[in-house]
């Protein structure tokens, strides 16, 4: 593997840009972007779903669909005003969001007869390239490789912190999945508390590891690509038409314990998938993308996996989670994973 570089850069509101490059960045900041008030969230106990529910009213104001020219994501040298990222040349750039909702600068908050605690944690953003234009579809699979590194490295720094239960990187693509900056990125959120859905992961993982069953009952049939080290496939119980895992054939809790062709691997999946997505519809194709990792490093049970959650019915056609799905928690199919997979594999392989 390319030696990889890191710089790590603390900006005029403290917070912490951090580069990852395959080359070594020196380059002297440019103009700043303005010092914004920290965001204090906080969480109420939902008694009903015993679960913690997330209150941050900042986020009102974060930036929504600015012309390129005024993309906090860009490189800040090259235009007229500051961006998120003082620099006229970067490859991958992760600091904190300004609009968070976990931090660790929290105002308690109490209200009467509520269960409520500071939202502590962190909230970070990924930029995946200085190119505004950029895809993961178009992208050098160096540059994929350098991301699953850049993702590493952040769970290797957050997890170590004793206010963090739960790191995960995730990306949401497309104005359908509630994106607001089209250039190209992905986030960070490091919860204080497993959530739910890694939860019900682990308690069934504690018991078997499903994903090598699924792996070895599975026929070929549901498989979209693979190769020595990963598996591509639509789950036989998908919820959404498209949706796609992908999976290391080795039991790892995370991708700290992979090994370089791993990271090739995983690298060259991660492109395939996202491709044939965008090739699938002829266009920039909206998905919820998500790793799931162990919550600590020396897991020996928990399999990592990456999720991808187009929210289409079929073909173009959106998926809204009505009546059953939002308030029973049923998922209803009307599109069998064994047709979808014949369509994608088509465009996967």
């Amino acid at each position: 593997m390319k030696k990889i570089y890191k710089r790590e850069f603390e900006r005029n509101d403290k917070r912490h840009l951090v580069l990852y490059g395959y080359k070594e960045h020196t380059e002297a900041a440019h103009k700043e972007i303005d010092i914004t008030p920290e965001p204090s969230p906080h969480m109420r106990w939902n008694p009903s779903r015993q679960e913690w529910v997330t209150y941050s009213g900042t986020r009102k104001g974060r930036t929504a669909f600015p012309p390129k020219e005024y993309c906090p994501f860009c490189p800040g040298a090259e235009l007229n005003f500051p961006t998120e990222i003082p620099f006229k040349n970067f490859e991958i750039a992760i600091f904190p969001n300004r609009w968070a909702s976990f931090n660790t600068n929290n105002i308690k908050t109490s209200i009467e007869n509520l269960d409520v605690k500071s939202s502590d944690g962190q909230c970070e953003v990924v930029v995946y390239s200085s190119n505004h234009l950029d895809t993961i579809a178009q992208m050098p699979l160096d540059r994929l490789e350098l991301l699953f590194n850049a993702w590493t490295d952040r769970y290797l720094k957050l997890l170590q912190r004793k206010d963090i239960k739960y790191v995960m990187p995730f990306e949401n693509r497309g104005e359908e999945c509630g994106v607001t900056l089209h250039h190209p990125h992905g986030q960070i959120y490091a919860f204080p508390f497993i959530p739910p859905v890694i939860q019900k992961e682990i308690e069934v993982f504690n018991k078997e590891n499903f994903i090598l069953k699924l792996m070895n009952d599975l026929e070929k049939k549901y498989f979209v690509y693979q190769d020595d080290y990963v598996i591509a496939t639509v789950p036989p119980f998908a919820r959404y038409a498209y949706e796609v895992w992908i999976i290391p054939k080795r039991q790892i809790p995370g991708p700290w314990e992979f090994t370089d062709q791993e990271y090739k691997s995983f690298a060259k999946a991660l492109q395939k998938v996202v491709k044939g997505y965008d090739s699938f519809l002829g266009k920039k194709c909206p998905y919820i993308m998500g790793l799931h990792a162990a919550p600590t490093l020396n897991d020996k049970k928990f399999h990592f996996h990456m999720e991808f959650y187009p929210p289409l019915r079929n073909n173009d056609n959106p998926k809204v989670l009505a009546g059953s799905e939002t308030m029973a928690g049923v998922y209803i199919m009307d599109v069998f994973p064994e047709e979808t997979v014949l369509e994608l594999r088509r465009h996967m392989e």
